[in-house]
């Protein structure tokens, strides 16, 4: 008889700087005690608060430093091109399109490519879409 543990998704908030973690918590559930966690993480300890949904606090974790990796290749790109969030938004979500429709091989070829050193930000998705379909990356 095999035993599986059925965790059900729930709502974390990881508090961050700079990249690291710091802390998850469950989100709270009124929205006064949610506003209460932010502006103490936020305005008293410099936090970056992120909200995830996950099955456990490790799966938070990591969709939380996921999430901050994402959200600073964006805005690397933004001050590499000079362009506003939303095209270098949609930039990335261009580039996760087309990152998806490659087969697994041109995902490879294309990772190996020299110009990708001129592009981090495609390096980063196909590096990201590759980890998402259990790719092995050089990054």
């Amino acid at each position: 008889m095999s035993v599986t543990l059925d965790k059900a998704p729930r709502s974390f908030t990881v508090l961050m700087q700079d990249g690291t973690v710091h802390g998850v918590l469950l989100t709270p559930d009124t929205q006064e005690e949610r506003d209460l966690l932010y502006f103490d993480a936020y305005w008293g300890d410099c936090l970056d608060l992120i909200v995830v949904t996950a099955v456990d606090g490790y799966d938070a974790h990591t969709q939380a430093v996921a999430t901050y990796d994402r959200e600073t290749a964006i805005e690397d790109y933004m001050h590499r091109i000079g362009v506003k969030y939303d095209a270098a938004r949609t930039t990335y979500q261009r580039l996760r399109t087309w990152a998806h429709a490659m087969g697994a091989e041109s995902r490879t070829r294309w990772i190996g490519h020299p110009i990708l050193t001129r592009l981090p930000l495609t390096h980063f998705v196909l590096t990201e879409v590759m980890r998402e379909h259990r790719e092995p990356t050089a990054a």
